[in-house]
């Protein structure tokens, strides 16, 4: 018997245009419907996930910052896993070496040792190339106004700015198109000598560091033993690498077809493409599993 079903959003349950379909809105309403819990895994933060689903009146718990925070349907924090404070300045410094723009994830808000213009600019190339994006989409009435590259603040004293009163989610580095994913490549590198990260692609030209505790897989397991929840009776949806600790820990799992091959070869059983209501069928055979 299923009793939650958790999944990731972007490449999973939205579609290239960052939007929740008809057919995958009516399988969230059949899962509440029936009694099963929906809960979202995703690496944006708060306000990126709600800004989202809450236009199409959706209100759920979330994993957030990819296991660094999990909140309730009101958003307010369960549990957290917040980076150390003390590896900040040197993952920064890897990044800031290696000339790739960076994004710091904090829970008083978004920052850069970089010109926030640049990295705002470097963010929007890139999600052209990659996600076929609109650059005026980013403007202040554009559907990506929210995204953390517009509420960007510089970083003018790092050893002034970690002593402030707030936490680190996690830092998000990426380069402007693939031809420079070597950079990527030579940073992961250098991250590996780091003790107590974690650090997943979702594609091979950026990079996520995390506290080493602070993934989806790893928070839901300790999230659903304080509901009493068994691992057996949770159903994982997601396509990357930052779902990866969810597919190795859960037993039910559905990669859609556009998933990376090390998702889809650690899932239970494939559906339908992000695309084509991945998720759709994904919850339909959920259903079918408990009736």
């Amino acid at each position: 018997m299923i009793r939650m079903v958790v999944t990731d959003m972007d490449g999973t349950l939205l579609d290239k245009k960052a939007e929740v379909s008809e057919k995958n809105l009516e399988a969230i309403r059949r899962l509440v419907e029936n009694h099963i819990e929906f809960v979202i895994a995703s690496g944006r933060d708060y306000q990126g996930v709600y800004s989202i689903i809450g236009r199409y009146g959706l209100k759920c718990e979330a994993i957030l910052g990819n296991g660094s925070q999990y909140v309730d349907s009101q958003g307010k924090l369960l549990m957290s896993c917040y980076l150390k404070k003390t590896l900040v300045k040197e993952i920064v410094k890897i990044f800031m070496d290696a000339g790739i723009p960076h994004m710091i994830f904090a829970t008083d808000g978004f920052y850069t040792g970089d010109s926030p213009d640049a990295v705002r600019d470097a963010f929007i190339y890139r999600s052209g190339i990659r996600f076929g994006r609109e650059k005026e989409d980013f403007g202040d009435s554009g559907k990506y106004a929210y995204l953390p590259c517009n509420q960007l603040k510089k970083v003018e004293d790092f050893d002034e700015f970690l002593r402030r009163d707030m936490e680190i989610m996690k830092v998000e580095a990426f380069v402007r198109s693939p031809e420079e994913a070597y950079r990527v490549a030579g940073a992961k590198e250098r991250l590996k000598d780091i003790e107590g990260i974690s650090y997943l692609s979702s594609f091979d030209d950026n990079v996520e560091v995390t506290d080493q505790e602070a993934q989806k897989g790893y928070i839901l397991d300790k999230v659903i033993r304080l509901k009493g929840i068994s691992r057996e009776e949770v159903a994982v949806v997601g396509d990357g690498m930052n779902d990866l600790s969810m597919f190795q820990i859960f037993p039910v799992s559905f990669a859609p077809s556009n998933a990376q091959e090390t998702i889809k070869g650690l899932a239970r059983e494939i559906v339908a493409g992000n695309e084509e209501d991945g998720f759709a069928e994904a919850a339909d055979r959920v259903l079918s599993m408990n009736f």
